[in-house]
Parts: C-alpha cells; structure tokens; sequence
C-alpha cells in the first residue's frame, strides 16, 4: 500500500500524466463475458481487448482505460496515450470493458476507477491497475511490466484495482496487527 502510495506522489511530484486526455469509446457490461464478447467483436485485421476489472468498490463513476504505445519513454507521459475510454461503473466488484486498439501490437494499459467521473485522479480515494497486475514499487511500474500483446481479434485480460486507502475493514485490520505487533 505504501508503494502505491509512493507511485501516486511521484506522479504528482515529477509531473507524468498518468490518466490525463482524450479518448474514444468502449463497451462495457457487467460480468457477463459473453455479451461483451459479443459487443466486442473487429472488423476484419483489427485488434481489441477486453479487459475484465476486478476488486471495483462501488457503483458510482467511471471506469477509465488507458492505451499507450510499446514505446517506454511515452509511458504514462503527458499527451502520450494513444486513447482512452470511459465508461460508466454498472456493478460493484466485476466488469468488463472493449478497448478497440489502433492496430494489433503491443501497448500498455492503465485502468482508472474514477469514482466521482470528474475526469481528474483522486489518488486517495480511487482505484487503479494496470496490464499484467505488476507490484507497484517507490514509482510508476516499469513500461516493461505492463507491457501486452495484443493480436488480431479480441484478445482478454485480467486488471485487479489496487485503492491507496483499502477499504475499511483492510484498515481495521491492519490497525489490529499494528497495535499486536
């Protein structure tokens, strides 16, 4: 938690853009993969991917996500991203996402709970994951970690929501452990 922390603070000490922009359209259902399946489907030679986002808090905002290139030096860097999507959050715990790409390749990709839809990060309060769930460190994940390949047709993956703050009953027992320890 305090690494996460620590992501966060850099973010907004040094300046990168972590969910900053504009974007393009997605579809969004709940856990139901095979309506979305459905709804996410290409075009001949297009790539998409459908991301399923776990450990959503609450049924308020948006879901944001993220596409930026292979590239690292444009990782999470202002004006870099090469799209976003926000949709709204239709249930609590799971949902699912399309993301169309613009070409198959690979990309990195940041989702975003952005639990009052004001568009802006609100580290404090509001979950965030990323491509290939990689432990967050003293600052942003490396562009590495989070890289993923994304072929022609609908590829899926898994993003867990990481919150700084935990819910309140991870907090009570942290406290717990704490005042043991």
């Amino acid at each position: 938690m305090v690494r996460f922390v620590c992501f966060v603070l850099s973010a907004a000490l040094f300046g990168f853009d972590a969910f900053g922009g504009h974007g393009a359209t997605a579809v969004a259902a709940d856990s139901m993969i095979d309506d979305v399946n459905v709804m996410c489907e290409t075009g001949e030679g297009n790539a998409a991917l459908l991301v399923h986002v776990q450990n959503i808090r609450s049924i308020e905002g948006n879901l944001r996500a993220q596409i930026y290139s292979s590239d690292p030096e444009e990782f999470l860097e202002k004006g870099k991203k090469l799209l976003r999507v926000d949709v709204p959050v239709a249930v609590e715990n799971e949902q699912s996402v399309c993301v169309r790409v613009p070409a198959p390749g690979t990309y990195a990709l940041v989702i975003m709970h952005d639990k009052n839809a004001n568009g802006k990060a609100d580290f404090f309060s509001e979950g965030f994951g990323f491509s290939n769930n990689p432990k967050l460190g003293f600052g942003p994940p490396a562009a590495e970690d989070v890289m993923i390949s994304i072929p022609v047709g609908v590829s899926k993956t898994t993003v867990v929501l990481k919150y700084i703050l935990g819910s309140d009953e991870e907090n009570v027992q942290k406290r717990r452990k704490l005042k043991r320890g």
